[in-house]
């Protein structure tokens, strides 16, 4: 059985309230206590007690913030779903969510809601869906030195920052999963187009490209690629860019959707006859992707966790402000999956 705060007390030879100050680090205690009463912990296995700490919490819930941009997209839709799965979860242990919502990639809208959760709402910590922007990156630096409030990033990072982890893919390591299908589906020749909305402040994005450009150039240098820019990541923008595309390259041979308006490039292929003829690259598990995985629109699909990247960031953050808990590592990275026709049949 594991020990308690007061076995602790009892052979350090303090109160139980020192012990308490001493393991989460609430001050009024002198060092060469603290630190043995941390040895004492350690060496018998003390583990808190969430409930307990839950419990003791009550009348003052842990209150978190979670701040998300590109809602309207499919993907994010399902991190979102995960998120407010995992907040109902939470909401026993006396955790509180409050979720500010963007479908814009504004710095300047991304501040504010920060300044609003910290200085309005007293939010306790931060899961962020951070925009790559020094604004941005300069407001979670100065909450947590200033405030010191944890923040964790998700589905996409701000490596600079001083946020406690980042949860979601290599999105670098999937731009290179995707050159080393292309090169197997094209046999390392042709015309490919890597097509890509809005990466100013977007670094998923703009790190997908940077991985799919440099594999290319390394496996396959006799690929040429051609950069297709989108407006918007939504279907319509996707779908004129795409058109386009086709009208002004008829030697195209493949396809790289680096962003959502995955839709919209499908349909572009369909229309002109050039599906199962341009070969598709793209990413998420979204049911529109899948479809057309099946039906042979799409050569490879590649998946990432939207569960984890909802779910994680709030128990972290709560084992981070109820027990002191440290993330055990600074990234966690969730698994590229690699999809086709032959392995969806129970994702359908």
């Amino acid at each position: 059985m594991a020990i308690t705060i007061n076995q602790i007390a009892e052979l350090c030879g303090v109160s139980r309230g020192t012990v308490d100050r001493a393991l989460h680090n609430k001050g009024n205690v002198r060092p060469e206590i603290a630190a043995r009463i941390k040895e004492v912990a350690t060496e018998y296995g003390y583990t808190p007690n969430r409930a307990g700490m839950a419990l003791s919490r009550a009348s003052h819930p842990i209150r978190i913030g979670v701040i998300l941009h590109s809602v309207q997209t499919p993907f994010i839709r399902l991190v979102l779903d995960a998120c407010r799965r995992e907040a109902s979860s939470l909401s026993v242990f006396s955790t509180d969510v409050i979720f500010r919502l963007s479908r814009s990639l504004d710095p300047i809208e991304q501040v504010s809601m920060i300044e609003d959760l910290v200085n309005r709402q007293r939010v306790d910590g931060l899961a962020i869906m951070p925009l790559h922007s020094i604004l941005v990156e300069n407001k979670i630096n100065e909450i947590v030195e200033q405030q010191q409030l944890p923040v964790i990033t998700l589905n996409t990072d701000l490596p600079q920052s001083k946020r406690i982890c980042y949860i979601g893919q290599d999105n670098y390591a999937a731009g290179r999963t995707a050159a080393e299908l292309m090169r197997l589906v094209t046999g390392g020749t042709g015309i490919v187009s890597p097509i890509i909305g809005p990466s100013e402040y977007h670094l998923a994005y703009s790190e997908r490209l940077s991985g799919f450009q440099s594999e290319i150039a390394h496996i396959a240098p006799q690929i040429k690629l051609q950069q297709t820019n989108i407006a918007e990541d939504d279907d319509e923008s996707a779908l004129e860019a795409t058109l386009a595309l086709l009208r002004n390259c008829p030697a195209l041979t493949g396809i790289y959707a680096i962003t959502p308006g995955y839709e919209g490039v499908c349909k572009a292929l369909i229309q002109t006859g050039n599906a199962h003829k341009v070969h598709l690259i793209l990413h998420d598990e979204i049911a529109s992707n899948l479809r057309h995985v099946q039906n042979g629109v799409v050569d490879f699909l590649l998946g990432q966790d939207a569960e984890m990247q909802g779910a994680l960031p709030l128990t972290l953050l709560c084992d981070y402000i109820q027990l002191r808990q440290q993330p055990s590592k600074d990234i966690f990275f969730t698994d590229i999956r690699v999809l086709l026709r032959y392995n969806i049949t129970s994702l359908l």
